[in-house]
């Protein structure tokens, strides 16, 4: 069997320009715009989660401080009762 070749199938895609030769200077610079607007929107992230992340960290250390504050205390307690009604 002899396949037969599709005419319209030997066409190659058409290539889909980006952007026109008279306007590539405009596009670029908007390219070159919008990429300093996605940078600058990152940066103000980065700053805010910086910021969100010492206040998680300064309440975690305050819990952790709390938490081995008291534990001590009650080893304390639980000691100088040991020794009183020990003796």
């Amino acid at each position: 069997m002899v396949k037969k070749l599709d005419p319209e199938a030997k066409k190659l895609p058409e290539i889909q320009v980006y952007a026109d030769k008279e306007n590539l200077e405009a596009h670029i610079i908007a390219d070159m715009l919008r990429i300093e607007s996605i940078t600058t929107e990152l940066r103000e992230f980065k700053v805010d989660t910086k910021e969100r992340l010492n206040k998680i960290e300064n309440w975690v250390l305050a819990i952790v401080g709390t938490t081995f504050t008291t534990l001590v205390t009650i080893l304390i307690a639980i000691a100088v009762s040991m020794v009183k009604f020990g003796s």
